[in-house]
C-alpha cells in the first residue's frame, strides 16, 4: 500500500443533468495530487472546463517537475485559464489542486471549491484566502497558493455542493469514520433534502495517511 489512502466521489444534482463536478487523485513517487473542479452552471461548457483542469494537472504530474512547489500549481491553473480562453469554448470552472507528501501539503486554488484539513477536534481551511471570482476560463483568474505542514489527519477537497449546504460540524463528524470510502459516501449524502434530492452536484476527494504507514 502507498503512503496515502484516497477516496473520490461525484454525485450529480437531482435535476436530470449529468453534472459538471470533476475530481481526481494521482500518485507520483511519495506524492499524491488531489484535484477538485466544479464547472460553472453545471453546463456542458462548464464540464469541459473542469475536464481541462484535470488534463493540465495530469500533464504536470506526468512531467514530475516541481510537484512539491506551490507556485508550480499556481502556474498550472494560470495556464489552464489562458488555454480555456484561447480555445473559445466559453466554459469556466473552479479548481483546487493539492500535492500531498508525508511532510506537507502545497497547492493552489480559485473559486469556491475548498480544501480542509481535519484532525481530532481541529480543522483548518487551506483555501481560506482564495479568490472566488473570476473563475478559470474568464481570462482573469487569480489562483492563490497554500502550504501546510502535516503529520496526519484527513484532507477533504470538495465543491460548494457540499460546503455550501452542510454545516462544518456535520462534516467533521463524518470525517472521523474509520473507512475512507465510507467517509466519501457519507459526506456525499449530507446535502440531501428531505425529499431525497440534492440541491447541487457534490464532488469530493479525501486523503489520509495509509494505515500501514509507520
Amino acid at each position: 500500500m502507498g503512503e496515502f489512502e484516497t477516496a473520490l466521489h461525484v454525485e450529480p444534482a437531482s435535476n436530470g443533468k449529468p453534472g459538471a463536478d470533476r475530481v481526481l487523485a494521482l500518485t507520483h513517487g511519495d506524492a499524491t495530487v488531489l484535484v477538485v473542479a466544479d464547472g460553472a452552471g453545471n453546463s456542458r461548457r462548464g464540464a469541459e472546463a473542469a475536464e481541462a483542469v484535470l488534463r493540465e494537472v495530469q500533464d504536470a504530474v506526468a512531467s514530475g517537475a516541481g510537484l512539491e512547489r506551490a507556485d508550480t500549481w499556481r502556474a498550472v491553473l494560470e495556464r489552464c485559464d489562458a488555454e480555456l480562453v484561447s480555445s473559445g469554448q466559453g466554459g469556466e470552472t473552479t479548481a483546487v489542486v493539492a500535492c500531498v507528501t508525508p511532510r506537507r501539503v502545497v497547492g493552489a486554488s480559485v473559486g469556491d471549491s475548498e480544501l480542509w484539513w481535519f484532525q481530532g477536534q481541529g480543522c483548518h481551511a487551506l483555501t481560506q484566502h482564495q479568490h472566488r471570482k473570476p473563475l478559470l476560463g474568464s481570462g482573469g483568474a487569480r489562483p492563490v497558493t497554500f502550504e501546510h505542514a502535516w503529520r496526519g489527519g484527513t484532507l477533504l477537497g470538495a465543491s460548494d455542493g457540499l460546503f455550501k449546504y452542510v454545516d462544518l460540524r456535520r462534516i467533521q463528524e463524518q470525517v472521523g469514520l474509520a473507512d475512507v470510502q465510507a467517509v466519501a459516501l457519507a459526506l456525499a449524502a449530507l446535502p440531501r433534502l428531505a425529499s431525497g434530492a440534492l440541491p447541487d452536484d457534490v464532488g469530493l476527494v479525501l486523503c489520509r495517511p495509509s494505515v500501514s504507514r509507520s
